[in-house]
C-alpha cells in the first residue's frame, strides 16, 4: 500500500494541483481510523443480530451448541483495510514529519517524543480493554469511533496553519548550538573539513 501511495496516489494529487501535505494526510488518517471503528461497530451489531447466541456471540459453549453467526468472512475485511490506510496516513507520516521538520541536531529528541506519544496512545487504548468482550463490543468500537473522529477534527483545528509553512519548515537550517556552546558553521567545503578535523583534535 505504501509504494502505491508514494508512486501513484501522491503524485496524482500533485499533478491535479492538490497539495496533499503531511498535515492533511494525518487528518485524513484520523478519519479513516474512525471509519474503521465504525465499520467494526456495524459489523459487530450484525454479528449479534445474526448469532444464535445473541450478544454473547463469542461464548464457546453457546457456539458449540447453536453455531456461529452466518456472516461471510469477506464482510469483515473493511475495518482492516481502513485501519491499515489510517496507519499509513498517520503513523508513517508522523514519523516522516517529525524527522524531516526537526533541526539536524534535535532529530533524536523529536523522534523520541513522537514515539513516546505513540506509546501513550497505546496506553489509552489499553484503558478500553474491559470493554473488549461481549456484550460490550459495539460500545467499545463506537466510543473509539467518536474519539478518533474528534481527534481528527481537533488535530486539523490545531495544526492546519502549518500547511502554509510547509516549505519554510522543510528548509530549517542546521542549528549551530552544541550543548551550551554556540559553534559558528564554516561557509565553504574546505573550511568545513578543517572545522571537523579541528573538532576531532
Amino acid at each position: 500500500m505504501i509504494p502505491i501511495l508514494d508512486h501513484v496516489i501522491y503524485p496524482g494529487f500533485r499533478k491535479m494541483g492538490f497539495a496533499f501535505t503531511p498535515i492533511k494526510r494525518m487528518t485524513i488518517g484520523f478519519f479513516f481510523a474512525a471509519g474503521s471503528m465504525l465499520a467494526a461497530a456495524v459489523m459487530q451489531h450484525f454479528i449479534y443480530v445474526k448469532s444464535p447466541c445473541g450478544t454473547h456471540a463469542s461464548d464457546p459453549d453457546c457456539i458449540e451448541e447453536f453455531g456461529k453467526a452466518d456472516i461471510n468472512v469477506w464482510a469483515q475485511v473493511l475495518p482492516y483495510i481502513f485501519i491499515g490506510i489510517a496507519e499509513i496516513f498517520t503513523n508513517v507520516t508522523s514519523l516522516e514529519y517529525a524527522y524531516a521538520k526537526a533541526p539536524a541536531n534535535m532529530k533524536s529528541m523529536v523522534m523520541s517524543i513522537n514515539l513516546f506519544m505513540s506509546a501513550f496512545a497505546s496506553a489509552v487504548g489499553q484503558a478500553f480493554t474491559p470493554l473488549s468482550e461481549d456484550p460490550l463490543l459495539v460500545w467499545n468500537y463506537t466510543i473509539i469511533t467518536v474519539l478518533a473522529f474528534m481527534g481528527g477534527v481537533g488535530f486539523w483545528y490545531c495544526f492546519h496553519h502549518l500547511d502554509a509553512e510547509e516549505d519554510k519548515l522543510n528548509m530549517l537550517e542546521r542549528s549551530a548550538m552544541q550543548g551550551k556552546t554556540t559553534v559558528p558553521e564554516p561557509k565553504d567545503a574546505e573550511a568545513q573539513i578543517q572545522h571537523v578535523h579541528g573538532q576531532k583534535n
